[in-house]
């Protein structure tokens, strides 16, 4: 995840083109996350431990050495910001751990998009406890959602299989427990003060770390990876998806509008379907494409519904 700043559907679109490249570029980068969880030979829990523990320590290399005296300060959140990052930490791991599954039980194309029904999560939340005006965006999105996942997962259930059922209700689950993420990184971003995102992202590997580390071996995964090539593929699933693609969409999502981001955010399922096609040889009926695109379709207005500002809506 990357610290990232809301944007509004009022953001300055003139002079976007920079920005608009960079969140493309963020999008496309972070749509390989599923494409490394398949390809390394740990355990799913295991490689969301290392996912985030990675990442923390690129973290530390790239962000100017903050246990220096004079950035040391900047770096400690305020305890009640800290309590709510770690709040949201137990979430990003619960969510990992159940995403990772979906992934290697479903396939990287459709993990993806179950998990960016977060949308849906957010704005029933925004409705139900913040006073968020929920506006026939969202309705028609959700409905066009749920009719894109039906057409996807209805003709052939009877024929699934229970490994392939619980991945959906594992892609499911983890749209739930990110949008409970967002929620708390939220209230900690409006909270944070002088403390750079940048920091609140690091703590967030922290606790994700902890609670992974506690949670993962009592599923029976072995912790360590078996070989250099594991390791090569965890150290890129660190390094592109959990901190370059999010330090690029975090900067790019600010300067753009609402509908703008939204439709950028697209690619990241989009292309997670190219690459089960290209890399896993995933085959697509026209039903299942009709579904994908009408999924995709109710998400994007999830994403770019009335003018609220796309706060921390981030995918993976």
């Amino acid at each position: 995840m990357s610290a990232s700043s809301s944007a509004s559907s009022s953001a300055p679109a003139a002079g976007s083109g920079a920005p608009l490249l960079q969140m493309l570029l963020g999008a496309s980068v972070i749509s390989s996350s599923a494409v490394f969880v398949r390809w390394v030979d740990i355990g799913p829990g295991a490689s969301a431990f290392w996912r985030m523990g990675l990442a923390a320590i690129i973290l530390l290399l790239l962000l100017g050495q903050p246990w220096r005296r004079e950035r040391l300060r900047l770096w400690r959140p305020q305890p009640r910001v800290l309590g709510l990052v770690m709040l949201s930490a137990v979430f990003m791991a619960f969510d990992l751990w159940m995403w990772h599954r979906s992934i290697v039980y479903v396939g990287v194309g459709l993990s993806t998009l179950l998990a960016n029904f977060q949308v849906f999560v957010l704005a029933g939340a925004g409705a139900l406890f913040l006073g968020e005006r929920a506006g026939w965006k969202l309705w028609v999105g959700l409905s066009l959602g749920l009719v894109g996942l039906a057409l996807l997962l209805a003709p052939g259930w009877e024929h699934m299989d229970a490994r392939f059922r619980l991945g959906v209700f594992f892609g499911l689950a983890a749209a739930l427990a990110y949008g409970g993420f967002l929620l708390a990184f939220r209230a900690a971003q409006a909270r944070r003060g002088d403390t750079p995102n940048e920091a609140l992202q690091w703590w967030l590997c922290l606790g994700c770390v902890l609670v992974l580390g506690l949670t993962v071996p009592l599923g029976g995964e072995s912790m360590w990876p078996q070989s250099a090539h594991d390791w090569l593929i965890l150290a890129a699933y660190a390094a592109i998806a959990q901190v370059l693609g999010w330090l690029v969409i975090g900067r790019a999502m600010p300067l753009l509008p609402a509908g703008i981001v939204g439709l950028c955010l697209l690619l990241q399922p989009l292309l997670a379907y190219v690459w089960d096609v290209l890399i896993f040889h995933k085959r697509l009926g026209g039903l299942e494409l009709l579904g994908i695109g009408l999924s995709l379709a109710g998400i994007f207005l999830g994403l770019a519904r009335g003018d609220q500002p796309l706060f921390a809506r981030k995918p993976r």
